[in-house]
């Protein structure tokens, strides 16, 4: 069983964000939260519940590791039709653990997994591409990109160009935010801060969360029986090639 340090730990990372952010919020210095996912000292409960109100992580799990690790919350509006503001349409298939992106002035959202009924108004279609990002112990890439179909996807990706595709996923080290058989989409931009990426280790492609520390790269999977990996930022045997913004489920 996990202790309340390896939760807390487990919920950051998942989350994407530094031991910075953490500290802020508590008034403290990043050497105090690291001495708390070490398990060098208890977390004060008050920073676990300014944790869980801000990130709209699950306090309960914290402290029992029962239920999920995120809450969602459903607010009533009283305001007229006219009042109402407009935000973005939420797709109906987002995952029940759907993981958070920091988003830094504009807060958090749920990485976004869509069925194909779902998407939304808009969407244009980018190429499927013939091959597969593996979740777990990498699959083969090939040297030269070769499409196989052509998949439609949320239409706010348009600014990408001809920069966006769609991949398979194989494994399960990124569950529950993605699944064998999803499809993601990603660009072929390269590092754009933390987050979801598609890249190749020794010539195989994987999908994995990204981080970074000084020096180094952190790999992440999702699923918490897969450990976090380092290598040296400058490795070799590593080629990012582009952030994933969001993933497609039973696309045909």
């Amino acid at each position: 069983m996990t202790t309340i340090n390896e939760r807390f730990k487990r919920a950051r990372q998942s989350l994407g964000i530094k031991q910075t952010d953490i500290a802020k919020l508590f008034d403290s210095e990043p050497s105090f939260i690291s001495n708390i996912e070490r398990g060098l000292r208890a977390p004060p409960k008050r920073l676990l519940e300014l944790f869980a109100k801000e990130y709209k992580v699950n306090l309960h799990w914290l402290f029992t590791n029962e239920g999920d690790m995120y809450i969602q919350e459903q607010k009533k509006s009283t305001k007229s039709n006219e009042d109402t503001e407009v935000k973005p349409m939420i797709p109906l298939s987002y995952r029940q653990f759907a993981t958070f992106e920091n988003t830094s002035k504009t807060g958090l959202k749920l990485f976004p997994i869509y069925s194909e009924a779902d998407l939304p108004e808009g969407a244009f279609v980018v190429p499927l591409l013939d091959q597969q990002l593996c979740a777990g112990s990498g699959s083969q890439v090939p040297d030269e990109d070769a499409s196989s179909a052509l998949v439609r996807v949320p239409g706010y990706l348009s600014k990408y160009g001809d920069k966006v595709a769609a991949l398979k996923v194989d494994g399960d080290s990124m569950y529950p935010t993605l699944s064998r058989g999803d499809m993601v989409v990603c660009d072929s931009c390269g590092w754009t801060g933390e987050g979801i990426y598609a890249l190749r280790m020794s010539g195989s492609g994987f999908v994995k969360r990204l981080t970074k520390a000084p020096g180094k790269l952190i790999i992440i999977s999702d699923n918490p029986k897969y450990p976090p990996r380092e290598e040296p930022e400058e490795s070799q045997d590593i080629q990012i090639i582009g952030r994933v913004h969001c993933a497609i489920t039973k696309v045909e």
